[in-house]
């Protein structure tokens, strides 16, 4: 099996994807958002954002705030490409290392395309999207987060046709988990 990469839409459904692939292939997975987390608490990382963004950044304990930093990311373009330019290095390098030790492997990478990830040629892309109204009520139910936080964070990612266009598989995710696993069938 080649390594496989689960990317989609906000709210579509890839960390359930991922699993399910997991358990069919009995792989590993490796969530980019993860290793994204951690990487906030590197010292460097920490400085250069607060050198960016201010003190108000961190709260009383030396952390970052990730809700901070998601008001300066999803309002302004400049901000959106500094942090990807601070992160997505360091999490695609993560991820391509952890993909050369493993055989079978799933990557969940939620900015695949926006990080320029897929370029990996041993790659085969899923791609996860669901009805716009099923991802805002998901992202309303799982995170709380009204619809137009869901259209302002999306407006700062490439358009989902195009992503679906570069992808091999693609995974609709509107109804039950039975379902779904019955359409992974195809991928192998």
């Amino acid at each position: 099996m080649a390594v496989m990469a689960v990317t989609g839409d906000i709210g579509a459904g890839k960390s359930t994807v991922s699993k399910l692939l997991s358990e069919k292939f009995n792989s590993e997975v490796f969530d980019a958002d993860k290793i994204a987390k951690n990487l906030w608490e590197l010292e460097t990382v920490k400085n250069q954002a607060v050198s960016r963004w201010g003190k108000s950044i961190i709260d009383s304990e030396g952390n970052i705030i990730k809700s901070k930093i998601s008001e300066f990311i999803f309002t302004n373009k400049d901000e959106w490409e500094f942090c990807n330019n601070l992160i997505h290095p360091k999490v695609m390098a993560e991820l391509e290392k952890l993909s050369l030790k493993f055989n079978n492997v799933i990557l969940e990478v939620p900015l695949l395309f926006e990080a320029k990830f897929h370029i990996i040629k041993r790659l085969k892309i899923i791609y996860v999207t669901a009805d716009f109204n099923i991802r805002a009520e998901r992202c309303k139910l799982q995170r709380g987060w009204t619809i137009e936080e869901l259209k302002r964070r999306e407006k700062f990612l490439l358009p989902s046709d195009i992503k679906i266009s570069m992808s091999d598989y693609v995974i609709y995710n509107n109804k039950s988990i039975y379902e779904t696993g019955e359409k992974l069938n195809e991928i192998q």
